[in-house]
């Protein structure tokens, strides 16, 4: 996604698996990098961050620079940034879900009202974004939101994706945890958001998928998108409808067998009954609070 390097540099990538009835794929820190190889994965992850937030260039000015291209050389160490250009990265372009408004109204600093939740989702959905654009099988059609929410607190469905096999169209709906220490009971949140979701939540993805379609795409693919409020709705016989989970946790071993046990037995009335229409992803960090903070480190040090 947006160039980033091949995840392979710092993650051992399982193939996919069956894990409690489940399609699963897991990706796990590789146990003998050097600092200096995390910090290489802290400043590719900041850059790509300015990628995604400026949405590949950001122009201040006629002829000007492109204060996207530039901040990530201030990241390089290449260049310095001159203090408007700091200034409007920080309030314009970096503040919405990293910094806290009500903290930032008393201390009027952006690095002491830094808020580290908002932070957290934020970081875990850029990270499934990578792993999805890399790794995930079958033909990847659309996604809503087609890049990661700049706030993880928006509310509204994480993302909607429509794939293609080699038979139909078939469309995920999914939720993105993260957190710093084990997966915890992050599988049954997960579980009661996608089973518990109201329908208007799907109906603005679905909206955004047909303004998307109107002038281009193929008539099956629109007519596909005309019948997802259906598909949603059932217990589609056709397997159109799929629930994904995706959990960044703090460790980078293997996951206890017993998690996602349940997502069998508690998507029995939502889901067809083959595994593939319950997906996990698993991404596994050592030390994935400090690398988090050292994220924002690198992007707060240079404003």
């Amino acid at each position: 996604m947006k160039q980033f390097p091949d995840l392979y540099n710092w993650f051992d990538v399982s193939e996919y698996y069956e894990h409690n009835k489940c399609r699963t794929i897991a990706l796990l820190l590789k146990d003998n990098l050097e600092d200096d190889d995390i910090q290489s994965f802290v400043i590719e992850f900041a850059k790509l961050i300015c990628r995604l937030r400026c949405n590949g260039e950001l122009m201040l000015e006629d002829n000007g620079e492109d204060l996207c291209y530039k901040f990530q050389q201030a990241i390089d160490n290449e260049v310095e940034l001159e203090e408007k250009e700091k200034n409007y990265l920080a309030e314009y372009i970096f503040f919405d879900g990293m910094v806290s408004q009500s903290k930032y109204d008393k201390t009027k600093n952006y690095i002491e009202s830094l808020d580290r939740d908002l932070f957290n989702g934020y970081f875990g959905e850029v990270l499934f974004y990578i792993v999805r654009e890399q790794y995930c099988e079958d033909e990847k059609i659309l996604i809503e939101p087609n890049c990661p929410k700049t706030n993880s607190k928006q509310s509204g469905l994480d993302y909607v994706e429509i794939r293609k096999n080699e038979i139909d169209y078939y469309f995920i709906v999914g939720e993105v945890k993260t957190t710093d220490n084990t997966i915890g009971n992050y599988p049954d949140q997960i579980i009661g958001s996608l089973i518990k979701r109201p329908v208007h939540l799907i109906h603005q993805e679905i909206n955004a998928f047909k303004e998307r379609t109107k002038y281009i795409g193929s008539e099956d693919l629109r007519n596909f998108i005309n019948k997802m409020p259906i598909y949603f709705m059932s217990k589609d016989p056709t397997a159109h409808k799929r629930f994904a989970g995706v959990i960044n946790y703090g460790r980078n071993s293997p996951p206890q067998q017993t998690v996602f046990q349940n997502f069998h037995t508690k998507c029995v009335n939502y889901l067809h009954d083959s595994s593939e229409c319950r997906r996990i992803k698993l991404i596994g960090i050592k030390g994935i609070k400090n690398i988090k903070e050292r994220v924002l480190e690198v992007i707060w040090k240079n404003l």
